[in-house]
């Protein structure tokens, strides 16, 4: 499950674990790769032949995907998902934090996903696609064409998005603590899905879940693998969980 689970009770996304289970947790997990998502509706089809786009150099926007790409979806209006990148996310969740002085939960308002994070990413995408546009436009000589208007626009803070990278520990110099919460922006491949945990590679083979037997309770996800971050080592590590729970059954 998302690792937010374990926070303590000021995050709205606490499952009131016991607090030795959520520690066990949360040091297993180490940093987090923070990151913002919108969604962008356009009144017709944008006029670039890809479905989706992965940016290396770009400070605000790293992925972008056209939704109706996905099988079995079908949509009348022009929908694009919009990924930020680690660092952008980590700058503003530094200038907008998580929590107040007090320790108290800072919920995402519709004012500010709407009108900084939201807008960021869109401006990002539109400038993006233009510059391919253009390139196009400079190569077969055609006339100047203009993207459509968004008709929808919506962001979401994703404060715990995926885990970082292994072999980013305490000493890694993209990390950051903001609020009390360890987060790190550092990159590496998240393809091809590979054993990235060091005792796994030296011989040892620690559980691709974590499990206290006292408590009887498992946490599963990409924060619990020994795999590459992203949805295969999250599925993996729940697999696994489910295996070790149908054994141990009386």
């Amino acid at each position: 499950t998302d690792i937010s689970s374990s926070f303590e009770s000021w995050h709205r996304a606490s499952a009131g674990v016991p607090p030795e289970f959520a520690s066990l947790v949360r040091n297993r997990a180490g940093s987090r790769v923070p990151l913002f998502s919108a969604m962008v509706s356009f009144e017709s089809p944008l006029p670039v032949e890809v479905d989706a786009i992965s940016l290396t150099d770009n400070p605000v926007l790293w992925f972008a995907a056209r939704s109706a790409s996905k099988p079995g979806i079908a949509q009348e209006e022009e929908c694009w998902t919009l990924v930020s990148t680690p660092e952008y996310a980590l700058s503003q969740i530094q200038e907008t934090p998580m929590q107040d002085d007090d320790g108290n939960f800072l919920p995402q308002t519709p004012q500010y996903l709407t009108t900084i994070p939201g807008p960021h990413l869109e401006q990002a995408f539109r400038e993006h696609v233009t510059s391919i546009i253009g390139g196009e436009q400079q190569q077969q000589q055609l006339p100047q064409v203009n993207l459509p208007k968004t008709t929808y626009l919506n962001a979401q803070r994703w404060g715990s998005g995926i885990p970082s990278h292994r072999h980013l520990d305490e000493s890694s110099p993209t990390r950051a603590v903001v609020s009390g919460v360890p987060y790190d922006v550092g990159r590496a491949p998240l393809a091809p899905t590979r054993v990235e945990n060091s005792n796994v590679r030296s011989g040892q083979t620690p559980d691709n879940f974590l499990y206290h037997e006292g408590f009887n309770l498992y946490q599963a996800g990409d924060m619990m693998s020994v795999y590459t971050p992203g949805f295969e080592g999250a599925a993996l590590s729940g697999m696994d969980a489910a295996t070790h729970l149908l054994r141990n059954l009386p």
